[in-house]
């Protein structure tokens, strides 16, 4: 029972550093889209590379080959982002390198399980990262849509802008949540909920498990 504790506490912990890749980048919803996409991209790559790898019997070579690859796959990332929209582009600057070098992605840098196939451990390790995406997109859209009042989607000639909110002098309080200082902070907000909704369900099955028994 502690040891499954202690492996819920490492997991919590692991997805707390890996949400600290949303905070640098800015807040609007338009990045944020671009972040999955770039993240899910490497995941899959990563799954796939790790595995040519292993066939060649390179293993002691991993980490080198699968850095150069990422950075490899970051460069094309942006430079194709850069024909679709140089503002964005530009405004992402060295931060689009950030994934690649993030806890998440990191962490597939572990030996594959033998026993399981090429496409179940891609689909096992994309399940996670959408499940990341999933809510790294909902933490992008609050720091749009409070802090600057838009609903903001990726555009040739930059951001393509939708008015949510009113535009007056007292709306710009919430610009706080779009800053680097508010991003950190809505990033404990979140994960401290989490926490304590976990703590919670951990007891009551905790409790009820104590009644069976």
């Amino acid at each position: 029972m502690r040891t499954y504790r202690m492996e819920k506490e490492a997991a919590f912990g692991f997805m707390l550093a890996s949400f600290a890749l949303v905070i640098p980048f800015p807040g609007r919803l338009a990045y944020g889209i671009l972040l999955v996409i770039l993240l899910n991209v490497q995941m899959v790559s990563i799954t796939l590379f790790r595995r040519l790898v292993e066939l060649v019997h390179l293993n002691d070579l991993l980490s080198v080959l699968t850095a150069a690859m990422l950075l490899c796959e970051s460069i094309i990332f942006k430079q194709l982002l850069a024909l679709y929209s140089p503002l964005m582009a530009l405004s992402v600057s060295f931060i689009i390198y950030l994934p690649a070098v993030s806890s998440f992605i990191i962490s597939r840098l572990r030996p594959s399980d033998a026993g399981l196939e090429v496409m179940g451990e891609v689909r096992g390790n994309l399940r996670q990262s959408l499940s990341f995406s999933a809510i790294a997109l909902v933490f992008f859209l609050i720091r749009d849509v409070f802090g600057y009042g838009t609903l903001t989607l990726p555009g040739r000639k930059g951001l393509l802008c939708i008015n949510i909110l009113s535009q007056s002098e007292d709306a710009h309080v919430g610009v706080f949540l779009a800053s680097i200082p508010g991003a950190i902070l809505l990033v404990f907000i979140v994960f401290f909920l989490a926490w304590k909704l976990r703590r919670k369900f951990d007891l009551l099955g905790g409790a009820s498990d104590d009644s069976v028994a």
